[in-house]
């Protein structure tokens, strides 16, 4: 059977053998009351504006520009609770790079950036003037975040909830841990990610998770959060607001209905294709990976689709895998203290049981080929090799957007019955 592959700007066609085919896996779609966000935002106003009371200084954290987020939908809708105030904008960028001139025109509208561009603040979690020490977590994380907080009387926070692939989802806590924090915090917190429940749509027992509520918990400044889930066409399906720790946890409950789509049996061999804005570089592309495993049986092939139009980011974790002769060598390591080398681990011990190949067009093949994996230069080159080396009877899911897919086994039974908003 032929198959229409989009990734970024292209379409490639593959033809596959349609008896192999387990299924296309996609984002559960669902309607939910309304999808206007105009209208789910009059009631947030509201509890905004009680929030705020007589307080001056506020500052808006907000996503970077990796997270799909309608931050500049919400800003424009909160305008009028923010007049006649006192407001910063912090960029949460983790340990991103900074953004361009466009991507902040993009991520605060470009009406809002020029009118407050000496109020927009781009975190340096490597800067030790922007951060200050609040106590270390149970897990013996030292939290320092952004001294910002201290300049506050009020925060804001927007997110948006979607699939991490070790800290379960995003949003919520994250935008402190990582969003603001320190690169040691960020390094601390993320040793944790090789505990087996530090994995996608997983808060229950997920140190990582919980070392970052810890630190989120620490901040000393009332805290009102806006959490929006959206489908793939950026539609609103849920908007949660107020607390953060409850709004986080019902939001989650909402993006478990559209992202974790339920499987039979697991597959041979699993085709990942990520879309915008996942596919920005090779850092962000690894959720593709993780996010394929819960479908794919021990020794089966996974391959990642995903353009890297900026390259490779944050290349930490690739210099470490570079410097081991193989995936085993790595995990013999005492684990440093370094941001790359956990997630170079957790990517050595996917590669201990599966094989990765990859058809991604901006990292160059002897790049991939030096951290273990295996590159191709189109699709159905990738596919044929995995058929030859599995078998011609090996089964096959395509996952069209993986970075919005998480396969699971079965689904819990009591589920929200539909996703909805509200605090």
């Amino acid at each position: 059977m032929k198959l229409e592959i989009r990734y970024h700007n292209q379409t490639e066609s593959i033809d596959i053998p349609e008896e192999n085919l387990l299924g296309i896996l996609s984002p559960i779609r669902f309607d939910c009351a309304s999808g206007d966000i105009t209208a789910e935002m009059k009631n947030c106003r509201s509890s905004v504006a009680e929030f705020l009371g007589s307080a001056n200084r506020i500052l808006i954290l907000v996503n970077d520009y990796t997270r799909p987020t309608p931050n500049s939908t919400i800003l424009e809708l909160l305008n009028p609770e923010l007049e006649n105030r006192d407001v910063k904008y912090l960029i949460g960028l983790g340990t991103h790079r900074q953004a361009t001139e466009l991507e902040l025109m993009q991520i605060l509208g470009t009406e809002n950036y020029y009118h407050n561009r000496q109020r927009i603040i781009q975190h340096n979690g490597k800067d030790p003037a922007q951060l200050f020490f609040l106590g270390k977590t149970s897990y013996g994380t030292e939290v320092w975040l952004n001294r910002e907080i201290l300049w506050a009387e009020r925060i804001i926070t927007i997110n948006s909830i979607e699939p991490h692939y070790f800290a379960g989802y995003t949003g919520g806590r994250k935008c402190f841990v990582p969003g603001i924090a320190a690169i040691k915090t960020i390094a601390q917190n993320h040793g944790l990610l090789l505990h087996p429940a530090s994995a996608p749509l997983s808060l229950r027992d997920n140190p990582v998770h919980l070392d970052m509520t810890e630190a989120a918990k620490m901040v000393p400044r009332p805290v009102f959060s806006i959490q929006l889930v959206q489908n793939r066409d950026h539609r609103l399906l849920s908007l949660r607001y107020g607390d953060l720790y409850t709004s986080f946890e019902k939001a989650c409950q909402d993006a478990w209905r559209v992202f974790a789509v339920p499987v039979k049996e697991r597959a041979d061999i699993i085709l990942s294709v990520l879309q915008s804005p996942y596919d920005i570089n090779f850092y962000q592309s690894q959720r593709a990976v993780e996010f394929a495993l819960p479908a794919l049986k021990p020794g089966g092939i996974q391959i990642t689709v995903s353009a890297c139009y900026d390259g490779v980011g944050n290349d930490e974790f690739v210099r470490v895998l570079q410097s081991c002769s193989d995936p085993a060598e790595l995990l013999k390591m005492s684990p440093p203290e370094t941001l790359g080398w956990h997630k170079a681990a957790r990517l050595a011990r996917i590669m201990q049981t599966h094989r990765l190949y990859t058809v991604i067009p901006g990292v160059a093949p002897e790049l991939l080929r030096s951290v273990f994996m295996h590159p191709f230069n189109s699709i159905q080159a990738a596919l044929d090799t995995a058929f030859a080396n599995m078998s011609k009877r090996a089964s096959l899911y395509i996952i069209p957007d993986a970075g919005a897919v998480v396969p699971v086994a079965h689904l819990p039974e009591s589920l929200p019955s539909t996703a909805c908003s509200g605090n």
